[in-house]
């Protein structure tokens, strides 16, 4: 047990020094980090409490998507009833709820046989599951159509877990800011920024929706008359106008002059995106954004134009006509740009927006604050003094109880304890909150039981008569069951407590099982080296303990 040989020496030294290099750039000034190289410049991250920076509830707009779900299932209708050459008079969306009337009553039965057959489970995996809407005949030639409330619990759900996934990638890219985003109620959403310095950028990301769609133009954007109506009726709130030709839907132009009465039904979204980028019209010199469709988009797209040569199609985003480009020929290649009125900046914004997904809802900010990094500092200097509070009662206790050599053995594996901490925290990538302090702090507490369980030991061999060596041998080998079972027992609780919990327990559990399994090496091994290597070098005849 106290036999080390020369390479798991040098292994224990190294990995003590390697914390202590990443853990020291923690306690520099910012101008100092900066001349050190690369690797060593990361520190800790902090959590809001600490160094200040957003907190957001958002409250997910669920209407604008349960009516788009509703547009669906009047899309999907038009077009099975198109496909079974039954002609609808009206097919509109009334309170809520879709409402049919056939031109012949003699229909009606056919038209119910069809629509109920577009009524599918809520959760195809799972047997008995609730279908999606509930179909009923209206008078003697006509249906209505409602949604579940099973459906729109499912879409509920599924809109704020979009919502948050996307908006992640949106804020932080490359998932280094360690930002809070959890659901809070049945429509809300917490996002918690540490650090953040520009809230405007921040709000923006939330409420660009970024709902891209391709949409071919149809012939009633030539009908002065029919384009007139559809542009004196349009209500910018729902989207909705009233229009001449069933299937069809009017967007506005960007720039707010006019706009296009376009398919309602398309294939092509912003789904069908593989990747987007900023770019420059070669022959232009104007700002663009270059996209590529993804293998079943590529061939939609392809089919779409080879079909439609001569005639325009519209590129819509959040709601607005950006171009309107006539098709020229087949584009077979999955391959395209956007153009429009973009800057360099919008052009690289969208872009970015694009490759994060569209938000399939719009988000709220009903409540926001602004942390500030002066409170952060205040919380981050009453822990150091705590820290150095508690480990200077640790360290006055050893020496009281097991003697100087001894209780400067536990007071050192304690320090390296806690670089080895810091050093853990800074190459993870893991948030330091409050509660992470106060995990650090208790384990500054809970460490050295292990290296008083291994005096105690110890001290009970010496009093059985056995020799230093033997004594100190005996000790760590007795003490370290005991050690690994209170210890695997607080890191059962660790682990518990980070699945289940959320935000500030979760830094708290991860400091705490980071300080479980450095407490361990500290205490068994590196303190076991210092213990062999004093006693190699005074071979004492008594120990003073």
């Amino acid at each position: 047990m106290l036999f080390f040989s020369r390479w798991k020496t040098f292994f224990i030294i190294g990995l003590v020094a390697l914390g202590i290099i990443f853990a020291a750039p923690n306690a520099m000034k910012p101008e100092t980090r900066a001349n050190l190289p690369g690797f060593m410049q990361k520190t800790i991250n902090l959590g809001l409490d600490l160094q200040g920076g957003a907190h957001m509830l958002l409250e997910v707009d669920l209407s604008s998507v349960l009516q788009q779900a509703l547009v669906n299932e009047r899309t999907g209708i038009l077009t099975e009833l198109r496909d079974s050459n039954l002609r609808a008079d009206t097919i509109r969306i009334t309170n809520g709820i879709v409402v049919g009337k056939m031109r012949r009553a003699e229909d009606q039965a056919a038209a119910l046989d069809i629509v109920r057959a577009l009524s599918v489970p809520v959760d195809p995996s799972q047997i008995g599951s609730p279908k999606t809407t509930i179909v009923t005949p209206v008078g003697n030639d006509g249906f209505s159509v409602e949604i579940t409330a099973a459906q729109i619990e499912f879409i509920r759900k599924r809109t704020i877990d979009q919502s948050i996934e996307v908006l992640r990638d949106r804020i932080d890219p490359s998932g280094t800011t360690e930002m809070t985003l959890v659901r809070e109620g049945d429509d809300r959403i917490l996002l918690q920024v540490p650090g953040a310095k520009n809230i405007d950028e921040i709000k923006a990301a939330i409420n660009k929706t970024a709902n891209l769609s391709f949409h071919l133009v149809h012939g009633d954007s030539n009908n002065e008359r029919a384009l007139r109506q559809a542009m004196e009726t349009f209500d910018p709130v729902t989207g909705e106008a009233r229009l001449a030709s069933i299937g069809t839907r009017y967007f506005p132009n960007e720039d707010g002059a006019g706009g296009l009465i376009v398919e309602e039904s398309t294939r092509i979204t912003g789904e069908c995106l593989e990747n987007s980028s900023p770019g420059v019209d070669p022959d232009r010199g104007n700002p663009i954004v270059n996209f590529k469709f993804n293998f079943r988009c590529s061939r939609l797209f392809g089919e779409m134009t080879a079909r439609n040569i001569g005639r325009p199609f519209a590129v819509v985003l959040d709601g607005q006509i950006i171009t309107a480009p006539n098709i020229r020929s087949a584009i077979t290649g999955g391959r395209g740009y956007i153009e429009g009125s973009f800057t360099p900046d919008s052009a690289s914004e969208l872009s970015r927006l694009l490759n994060a997904g569209a938000l399939p809802a719009k988000l709220l900010i009903v409540e926001e604050r602004t942390v500030s990094a002066e409170l952060g500092e205040a919380s981050i200097r009453a822990g150091q003094v705590a820290s150095v509070i508690g480990l200077l009662g640790v360290a006055i206790f050893m020496w009281l109880s097991y003697g100087l050599r001894f209780g400067t053995i536990a007071v050192l594996a304690l320090a390296t304890n806690i670089a080895l901490i810091a050093a853990a925290l800074t190459i993870l990538g893991a948030t330091l909150t409050l509660p992470g302090i106060a995990g650090i702090i208790l384990t500054i507490g809970m460490a050295v039981d292990a290296n008083v369980l291994i005096f105690e030991r110890i001290r009970e061999e010496t009093y059985n008569g056995r020799p230093p060596v033997n004594a100190i041998e005996t000790g760590y080998r007795r003490s370290l069951a005991p050690i690994l079972d209170a210890n695997i027992t607080t890191m059962i609780a660790a682990i518990t407590l980070y699945f289940v919990g959320s935000g500030p327990v979760r830094g708290f559990a991860v400091t705490l099982a980071i300080g479980i399994v450095t407490s361990v090496f500290t205490a068994v091994v590196f303190a076991r080296l210092l213990t062999a290597t004093w006693l190699r070098g005074t071979r004492p005849k008594t120990l003073p303990i």
